[in-house]
């Protein structure tokens, strides 16, 4: 996930005077920063280990351990800040990836693609420590060489860090300008993510300052593009420069851009048949079949075949959303049986949501659209299905079972308070946790709210008490059986005055009266859904927290089973 800019720690960054304000602002003793500048060495704070290249080659990461994390990633989201990447960049840049880059070169007559040769390690410590020494950023020589120094590794930016994409698109800032220029001078549309630059047109011919045809070598790059590139401080890989015009494929970090942005053929093809494999044969024989194949697709230890389908099924389902494509639920429609390895669709689980009344139910569609604005369970769908009033639990059990029994292809999850001893014993279900009924069919018990409460609790309990009791414009208010003394039926504090007291209900349904006027009070549970649903006051300030364990079990249930 590329940083996002802090835009305080920035303005802090740029006042510091010293490495000690350094340390400072970094969290860090000043003893403590000389001692991972200078004494700890690169083993002892990297980890480094290859990864395979698209065309079989390996890549070197060099990933900081946890503490240079920590240090590296407050930088890099206070280097964002200080000034914009250009738009022609979409590498590392929130907001904007490869499909970004490919669709600005869809459906073009002519594409270039050029490639910087060892990008990061071209960026040295000397290039750091002087776009930090230079405007806009001014930062004290001794504060410069000491960042520059914790961003670097063996003298160079090393390809892992979460300091070195910042960094990478600050040092381009200037390249970036002049591509542009000469990508309108030659009317031609550039982007650039990271080390990959690609230039497209429509015109007849592409400028001989981007490309020129050499016969004895082929398309080559132009002089404009050749100084422009070296000018900057990097060098072109020639071995993977490439010219596509016409009818080519067209091949953009990895997508196609021939007609819109999708996937290669032949990627979604081996996908494809790696998914039939195990659909025929099974998910042990199918992963060693898959295991031995020859090509670098699935060249991979067995242990690693179902992480690798998973996770270019991810990539193809990502591609799906953003270029409104439909392949991943063509392979969830033709493989229904590999639903474990399939991601979750693009809208989410959906499902269908019982109870045992209609109150239970707004409570948990109110406490769910709490939740969902701090960016939680954005990944269910659930459909609230109310029955006419009030059933019970033994009432939503056998529906349950009848759903199950009619075998509905709909996925059915029925929750239940945990308000009946008796009930709970003769069905085995225990708070938060789920019973199987059928094979699309669960019944859910309500998970207690993460406070200091009995193992006998309703939904209701899952408010705070304090919010569960908030008097209404009308002056009437829930109230709890605990409020009340079983033998006089008033309450403990003497204010009110229960007109059944020995039910054992935890919220009171009984009238329940003010003793200084006889006036009634009592809130019903269908009004306090009614008003928290509505948000009417005072019930639009209440919190929904307490429902969140209920909701993760829920969810949890919902995309397990899905999977199955």
């Amino acid at each position: 996930m590329p940083p996002l800019p802090d835009y305080a720690s920035t303005e802090l960054l740029l006042g510091l005077k010293t490495r000690k304000d350094l340390a400072s602002w970094l969290g860090v003793s000043d003893r403590a920063l000389r001692y991972m500048l200078y004494r700890l060495g690169d083993g002892d704070k990297y980890s480094t280990f290859s990864i395979r290249k698209r065309n079989g080659g390996l890549r070197e990461i060099h990933a900081p351990k946890k503490a240079l994390k920590y240090l590296q990633n407050k930088v890099a989201h206070a280097l964002a800040g200080v000034v914009p990447v250009r738009q022609i960049a979409k590498g590392y840049v929130p907001g904007r990836s490869i499909y970004d880059h490919a669709k600005m070169h869809r459906s073009k007559k002519w594409v270039v693609l050029v490639d910087l040769k060892s990008f990061f390690p071209s960026i040295n410590f000397g290039r750091v420590l002087g776009l930090l020494r230079a405007p806009p950023f001014s930062l004290e020589n001794e504060v410069a060489v000491a960042v520059a120094q914790l961003c670097t590794r063996a003298g160079e930016l090393p390809q892992g860090a979460p300091s070195s994409p910042v960094i990478s698109n600050l040092i381009c800032r200037k390249l970036d300008r002049q591509l542009l220029e000469l990508a309108k001078q030659a009317g031609c549309g550039v982007s650039r993510y990271a080390d990959d630059i690609c230039f497209s047109t429509n015109r007849k011919r592409v400028s001989v300052e981007i490309c020129d045809f050499v016969n004895e070598h082929g398309w080559v790059p132009g002089a404009g593009l050749k100084q422009l590139i070296c000018s900057n401080g990097f060098e072109i890989n020639f071995s993977k420069f490439r010219v596509h015009e016409g009818r080519d494929r067209k091949l953009v970090t990895g997508l196609v851009v021939n007609k819109g942005v999708s996937t290669p053929s032949r990627w979604r093809d081996q996908l494809r048949s790696s998914l039939h494999v195990i659909d025929k044969y099974g998910e042990a024989a199918g992963v060693e079949i898959i295991s031995g194949w020859t090509s670098g697709f699935f060249r991979k230890e067995p242990g690693d075949v179902l992480r690798t389908i998973r996770g270019k099924l991810g990539y193809l389902k990502w591609i799906d959303k953003v270029a409104n494509h439909l392949a991943t639920d063509a392979l969830r429609r033709n493989f229904p049986s590999l639903a474990s390895l399939m991601p979750i669709s693009n809208d989410g689980v959906s499902f269908r949501i019982m109870a045992e009344g209609p109150t239970d139910l707004l409570h948990l569609e109110a406490a769910l659209d709490y939740l969902r604005k701090s960016g939680g369970f954005l990944d269910v769908r659930p459909r609230f299905q109310n029955f006419l009033g009030d059933v019970g639990d033994s009432e939503l059990w056998e529906t349950l079972l009848r759903i199950a029994k009619a075998d509905v292809n709909e996925l059915t999850i029925g929750v239940f308070d945990c308000d009946s001893p008796a009930f709970m014993k003769k069905t085995s279900l225990v708070p938060g946790g789920n019973i199987q009924l059928g094979p699309r069919v669960y019944a859910f018990c309500l998970a207690p709210p993460g406070t200091s409460i009995s193992n006998n609790f309703c939904i209701e309990s899952l408010y705070s008490r304090s919010d569960a009791t908030l008097v209404d414009g009308s002056g009437r208010r829930l109230f709890f059986g605990d409020e009340f003394d079983s033998a006089s039926g008033f309450s403990h504090d003497g204010l009110y005055k229960c007109l059944h007291p020995k039910k054992k209900a935890i919220v009171v349904s009984d009238q329940v009266a003010r003793v200084h006027d006889g006036a009634s009070v009592l809130l019903s549970k269908a009004g306090f859904a009614s008003q928290v649903k509505d948000k009417a006051p005072p019930f639009d300030v209440v919190s929904f927290d307490g429902f969140r364990p209920t909701w993760l079990g829920i969810r949890a249930l919902a995309i397990a089973a899905v999977r199955k």
